[in-house]
């Protein structure tokens, strides 16, 4: 009798939704992580659903991203948001190009709930958007769906978690046993408690993402990957109020995206051979970012750059093509036939596919195990989706600003009132904590004693804490005494986690780091380092590889 049917390797949207799809389907399933729920990929993604109009060279993929926009509504809606899109053209050659997009993407405008494409004169664009450049001779006007890429993983784990899967963060798997040509159980390294462990399964996928080749090797298994990476660039403030998407300076389109305070810039596209761990965005990757976007918003670079972020795609391993050419569809590897029964990767796929990706391997599992049972999770609520919530009445019956319940609405859905409850007795946690979100002392609580974070990083992930202007600089030490205290840390691990996630946002801070944000960054490293102490007096600590000495 083994202890599990299935172990999901892989925390990201892939994996997570593997483990809600198995679970809700009776599988007895187990989760590791080797870090935090959506700590890989999906976390340096802009968090649009697209509907796949980019891939028009291959329907059946517009068919699928069109269809799990819908089933994303349905599910999530209260971590979805959608955003209007202009896309401004300079020059009549635009036109063509236009005609088409407009026309794929108004067949399928209906079952999204969303507007046919519209072709605007340069005054209307202008109007909806005044920061264009007033020198466009037209724009296509279209909306698109946008989710919390954080929220998703993490509902999705929490679903699992409350119909009895187990879910392990902090998890290494360190070896995958394969007898007599088939897996029978994982090995693997708890990061908390220092623990090798070990379980034994049925079956094994593995849902890693740009780590898939070495997982597999775990086992013994051939698999591999084209590996991709792309660059975004996170400005400090809401340079435009609506989405725009231009030609880049090789005719690649790109995107300048609201997201939440600030907007987001991207995205490049280049093979890599880099390790995922450390793979940082290079000065040629946002400065193509930052002049190709400079033709259509021309005020771009009076923002200010608070941090890149780099991420790999797993592509499909298809070679001798252009990047552009390769599918952004998904393949499953079953590795039965390279002596590995019982073992299934993933390679390719997208966010938007992410629930199609698991009911798909969950079908195969389920073949495999005999087992008769429909999917569901295009159906079943993620918890917070299961009511409208009236946020001016939340927002009057606690004494809380609208604007602060608003944003942690947008979060949880109908969890907001089990935040507000600790208020009632404890009116002090309704301080906010981050400003620039804003977040209140109340929800990070609710979050370390409900959604199993570790690290002022993980509450990151959950929250936003950290990611607006200041980038941490006036939250970090706040959050840290929070989390030191729910976690019962000792003095020095609390400097540890400050030092630590200091360290983080400087992986992001420093790439890109010019102009008005160096003395941001001056004033930072006066507060920790000058007035703290923490460079001299804080705890022994491994550094990372993008620190610098």
């Amino acid at each position: 009798m083994s202890d599990y049917d299935v172990v999901v390797i892989g925390g990201g949207s892939t994996g997570t939704a593997v483990a809600r799809d198995c679970q809700i389907r009776g599988l007895k399933t187990l989760l590791l992580e080797r870090d935090d729920i959506a700590s890989g990929t999906v976390g340096t993604c802009a968090g649009m659903i697209s509907s796949g109009l980019k891939y028009m060279n291959e329907p059946e993929i517009v068919d699928m991203c069109s269809s799990e926009v819908v089933h994303l509504k349905r599910i999530a809606r209260h971590i979805i948001m959608k955003n209007p899109i202009l896309t401004p053209m300079l020059e009549m050659s635009d036109l063509s190009s236009g005609g088409n997009f407009a026309e794929e993407y108004s067949k399928r405008a209906a079952e999204r709930e969303v507007p046919p494409v519209m072709f605007l004169t340069p005054e209307d664009s202008l109007k909806i958007e005044p920061m264009l450049n007033p020198d466009i001779i037209a724009s296509l006007y279209f909306e698109e769906y946008f989710i919390d890429p954080f929220r998703l993983c993490l509902l999705q784990a929490i679903d699992a978690k409350r119909r009895g899967a187990d879910i392990r963060t902090y998890c290494e798997v360190t070896n995958i046993i394969v007898q007599d040509g088939r897996v029978t159980g994982v090995e693997f390294f708890d990061r908390l408690t220092g623990r090798l462990e070990s379980v034994s399964t049925r079956i094994v996928v593995n849902a890693t993402g740009p780590w898939a080749e070495k997982v597999a090797a775990l086992a013994g298994m051939p698999l591999e990957l084209r590996l991709n990476k792309g660059a975004h660039v996170i400005l400090d403030r809401r340079v435009v109020n609506v989405g725009v998407i231009a030609k880049a300076v090789d005719g690649r389109m790109i995107y300048l995206f609201p997201h939440e305070n600030t907007v987001v810039l991207g995205t490049t596209a280049l093979d890599t051979w880099e390790d995922p761990d450390s793979v940082r965005a290079s000065h040629d990757e946002i400065e193509y970012l930052l002049k190709s976007m400079e033709w259509v918003v021309p005020s771009i670079r009076e923002a200010r750059v608070v941090r890149a972020m780099e991420g790999i795609r797993p592509l499909v391993a298809d070679w001798k093509i252009p990047e552009g050419d390769v599918t952004r569809g998904y393949r499953i590897m079953d590795h039965a036939g390279d002596g590995g029964e019982g073992m299934i990767s993933f390679t390719g796929g997208k966010l938007v596919m992410c629930r199609h990706m698991a009911e798909s391997v969950t079908d195969i599992i389920c073949e495999k195990l005999g087992v008769e049972r429909e999917c569901r999770t295009h159906l079943e609520p993620l918890p917070g989706n299961e009511d409208d919530v009236d946020v001016l009445a939340l927002a009057s019956e606690y004494g809380m600003s609208a604007h602060v319940v608003e944003r942690m609405r947008a979060r949880r859905g109908t969890e907001v009132r089990a935040v507000l409850e600790l208020t009632r007795d404890r009116p002090n946690w309704k301080t906010k904590i981050c400003t620039c979100e804003p977040v209140i002392e109340a929800e990070i609580r609710y979050s370390i004693r409900h959604e199993f974070p570790q690290t002022v990083d993980d509450l990151r992930r959950r929250l936003r804490i950290g990611t607006g202007p200041c980038q941490g600089t006036f939250c970090t030490y706040k959050a840290a005494a929070i989390l030191a205290e729910e976690l019962g840390l000792t003095g020095q691990q609390y400097l540890h986690e400050v030092l630590s996630y200091l360290a983080e946002r400087w992986k992001g801070k420093r790439p890109p780091m010019r102009g008005g944000q160096l003395p941001l960054e001056e004033m930072a490293q006066g507060m920790y380092a000058c007035v703290a102490n923490l460079d001299h007096t804080g705890p022994p600590r491994e550094r990372q590889p993008w620190e610098e000495v």
